[in-house]
């Protein structure tokens, strides 16, 4: 199979659904994500994605906006879309502790929310800042 990331895969959704039309049927499709596009890429790549790896980074808006400029309700609310499409079983969400971002309560309240949400698959790391 392939993943695609780095960046974000899914504002390629166009290319990505062209080259799936073409792939070997064996393959899987794997996106690493933020969730942090327009819906109409989730959309154009539903019939196509084996496995999502959501970068949440944190549910907590106030800390997601500090670290990343943005706000979090198109994240929530595409991972919600998500959900609503009973794809929780081909989603591992990644919660990494940020230093001087967010702690480990943080990130326990994050899981908890995703939890409460059907989110079973979960990546929990700590970001090295070198």
């Amino acid at each position: 199979g392939i993943t695609f990331g780095g960046c974000e895969p899914m504002l390629h959704s166009d290319f990505i659904a062209e080259f799936c039309k073409i792939k070997p049927k064996e393959w899987n499709i794997c996106v690493e994500t933020s969730l942090n596009v327009p819906k109409n890429h989730l959309t154009t790549l539903l019939p196509y994605i084996n496995e999502y790896i959501v970068d949440i980074k944190d549910m907590n808006s106030d800390i997601y906006k500090s670290y990343t400029g943005k706000d979090n309700k198109q994240v929530e609310d595409n991972l919600q879309y998500l959900i609503d499409n009973n794809l929780t079983d081909r989603i591992t969400v990644r919660l990494p502790h940020i230093p001087e971002f967010n702690t480990d309560n943080d990130i326990a309240n994050s899981r908890k929310e995703l939890e409460e949400m059907e989110i079973k698959r979960f990546d929990e790391f700590v970001y090295l800042i070198v």
